[in-house]
């Protein structure tokens, strides 16, 4: 499970430990009580959660570390790669065989850096303190506990997009492998706090998979010789999501512009299936929009939140 070959042990100091390290400590003492404590086995290491700005500081006498899982399940890799189970940490190294790992952030505890002292360093997923891998593993973290309460009302609405994407996010059917190509989900609302929440959901993509409207041409047309995979005479209209997953998955590498209006139909489609059903006297609206994360403004994001799957399967407001 090694990412970057790492063959140096945690030094007297801790100087040389970064956020995202697996360290070879195979045995976590969890406090029960004041009188007595139980003993976590923890077969392939535990993974250092605090900040490496924390970690390496002689002031810090303690760090939090969280097991790693072993050997997860693709299922539980998918969901925690796409952050749909943010209390699992995904741990991805850059290297020219990419490894990959979660860490249970679940068991999030605090020890003694000095427990830590002279273990092996098994994997290290972030290549330098200030690198970008860096940011991403800060980021993750950051996110399990740093979470916004949506309010119990909201749940319902949700629960058909919840649905869909927890059951099909990692499998091998169309709308599961398109989860895949999703980079988030984040919503928007004009206000949370009363009935009549005019919702919207962004659906984000990465900006190879998506052209700018601008760049769309002008003279496209719905047909089989523009389309892959289209059907003779098959409509755009009554399309499923699953068909419509499907055609953006053979157009990937094909056309751009129709790419784009396939993934603008993705959006009504879900908004049609998933989102309007849910529609109530607490969410009035729920539109559906499909963004590149370039076309994602600063200001877009501040105001959305992103849609946490799995706090929301959990909440006594869920609806199914």
């Amino acid at each position: 499970m090694s990412a970057e070959a790492v063959t140096e042990s945690v030094c007297d100091d801790c100087s040389n430990l970064r956020q995202g390290d697996v360290i070879g400590l195979y045995r976590l003492l969890m406090p029960r009580t004041d009188d007595e404590s139980a003993i976590m086995n923890t077969p392939s290491g535990i993974a250092i959660l605090s900040q490496t700005c924390d970690v390496v500081q002689p002031s810090k006498e303690r760090c939090l570390v969280a097991p790693i899982i072993t050997k997860p399940s693709d299922g539980e890799i998918s969901s925690a790669r796409k952050g749909q189970k943010p209390l699992h940490l995904y741990l991805e190294s850059n290297a020219a065989e990419p490894t990959q790992c979660v860490a249970d952030m679940e068991f999030a505890m605090s020890i003694p850096k000095s427990t830590l002292v002279g273990l092996p360093i098994t994997a290290r997923y972030v290549e330098q303190a200030s690198s970008r891998s860096a940011r991403s593993v800060a980021w993750r973290v950051g996110r399990a506990f740093s979470r916004f309460p949506f309010p119990d009302e909201v749940y319902p609405a949700f629960s058909r997009i919840r649905r869909q994407a927890q059951d099909k996010a990692g499998s091998s059917g169309n709308f599961g492998l398109l989860l895949d190509r999703v980079e988030d989900l984040r919503v928007a609302a004009d206000q949370w706090t009363r009935a009549g929440r005019k919702l919207t959901l962004y659906i984000i993509v990465a900006e190879e998979l998506l052209i700018a409207p601008e760049d769309v041409d002008p003279t496209w047309k719905w047909s089989p010789e523009r389309v892959i995979g289209l059907r003779s005479n098959e409509p755009a209209t009554g399309l499923s999501l699953d068909r419509v997953s499907e055609l953006i998955l053979a157009n990937i590498d094909a056309d751009r512009s129709s790419l784009a209006h396939l993934w603008a139909l993705f959006g009504k489609i879900v908004e049609e299936k998933l989102l309007s059903p849910g529609l109530s006297k607490e969410v009035a609206t729920f539109a559906a929009v499909v963004l590149s994360d370039t076309e994602m403004t600063f200001r877009q994001y501040q105001e959305t939140e992103s849609l946490d799957l799995e706090v929301l399967s959990g909440s006594t407001g869920a609806q199914d």
